[in-house]
């Protein structure tokens, strides 16, 4: 095979392989019988050229309503994925939730009145759910400056400690001279727990990957203490590869699919855009929740907090009727492109641009 047919080859190949199937070999042969005598690589221009418009045909979609399906249908998909990638970043790290009793009990020199736990086991249960817990809800109001808890832990609850008064401070003495690094002890915390006011003093503590919240309720008549592992690190990344996997991988196959589209019959088109309206009401709204239900409410002192980066697939689990409104309509789409094709009633792709003046550039 010559040079330059083998080169022209290479290039086509930035085109999609339906394109190339049915076009391939008629650009190819007006590419050679344009080039020059002795012509032994393609052009800048005509390199230029194929590669430009073959990643069109790949990556644009050939009608605005079908920019605007797959523009929607992608960021949905590539923001559920952000969340998987989170999930896996999280999981791989697996931090481990402390074990709390002995510590807190002898900090508080009694025995817990009663004990409960943050959803750790399920990962997507915690990143939709944590938000009940009040102290994240303060989190940045209430002194601690240093990275933030992983949702998911331990509170005991110590009721009628009034003998004693100073139990606050003294915790936040005990910790600190025992290594934590510990924030300012703090005036107004939140309460982490639906049954106990609001606490009248709160301090956080760091140390050995345990961050420690000590929250003083009823006067100081009672005290809860709750601990937490650091947050993983890297989640951020995790979500940002997993975006960018969504936007690449389904934005490739919903290109593929729009083409398709335009190739069946006008019927059959109208047929599969009634059927996509739902999915499409679906993705948008289902995008801007789990883009709304994340971000930080400006107006109050909440942080992002690893865990939200989960959320997005998190939501999906606990509210399927979006991801499963758009499944169905992608199968019943396909299903009708795929019996368009059987009878033989898909229109060709239409010609790439001329190609024959592109090699004398």
């Amino acid at each position: 095979m010559p040079d330059l047919e083998r080169s022209y080859r290479r290039l086509l190949r930035a085109y999609p392989g339906f394109y190339r199937r049915e076009r391939g070999l008629e650009i190819l042969t007006t590419l050679l019988d344009a080039a020059e005598p002795g012509q032994v690589r393609p052009s800048r221009g005509e390199a230029a050229h194929l590669l430009a418009n073959g990643l069109r045909y790949r990556f644009v979609p050939p009608t605005w309503i079908g920019r605007l399906a797959t523009g929607l249908v992608t960021i949905w998909a590539a923001v559920v994925l952000s969340g998987a990638g989170a999930l896996a970043v999280w999981g791989f790290a697996n931090p481990e939730v402390p074990n709390l009793a002995a510590f807190s009990d002898e900090l508080a020199g009694r025995p817990a009145s009663f004990v409960y736990d943050l959803p750790g086991d399920n990962l997507l249960d915690m990143a939709y759910a944590y938000r009940t817990a009040g102290e994240f809800q303060g989190f940045a109001d209430e002194g601690w400056d240093g990275r933030p808890p992983a949702p998911m832990g331990q509170t005991r609850v110590y009721e009628q400690v009034s003998e004693r008064p100073t139990i606050l401070a003294d915790s936040y003495q005990s910790l600190t001279s025992t290594g934590w690094r510990t924030g300012a002890l703090n005036q107004g915390g939140v309460s982490s727990h639906a049954d106990v006011a609001s606490p009248t003093e709160v301090l956080w503590a760091y140390k050995d990957g345990m961050l420690l919240r000590v929250s003083g309720h009823d006067r100081q008549a009672g005290v809860t203490v709750s601990a937490y592992p650091i947050e993983p690190s890297g989640v951020l990344v995790g979500a940002v590869a997993g975006f960018a996997i969504g936007l690449i991988v389904v934005g490739q196959g919903m290109t593929w699919m729009a083409h398709r589209v335009a190739r069946t019959p006008l019927p059959v088109r109208r047929l599969i855009l009634l059927l996509s309206l739902p999915a499409l009401i679906a993705s948008a709204v289902n995008t801007l929740d789990n883009v709304l239900s994340t971000i930080p409410d400006p107006n109050t002192a909440s942080v992002l907090f690893a865990a939200d980066y989960m959320y997005p697939l998190a939501n999906q689990i606990a509210n399927p009727l979006a991801v499963s409104v758009i499944a169905l309509t992608l199968v019943a789409s396909l299903s009708l492109i795929a019996g368009a094709a059987r009878v033989g009633r898909l229109r060709p792709v239409k010609a790439a641009a001329p190609t024959g003046d592109v090699s004398k550039q």
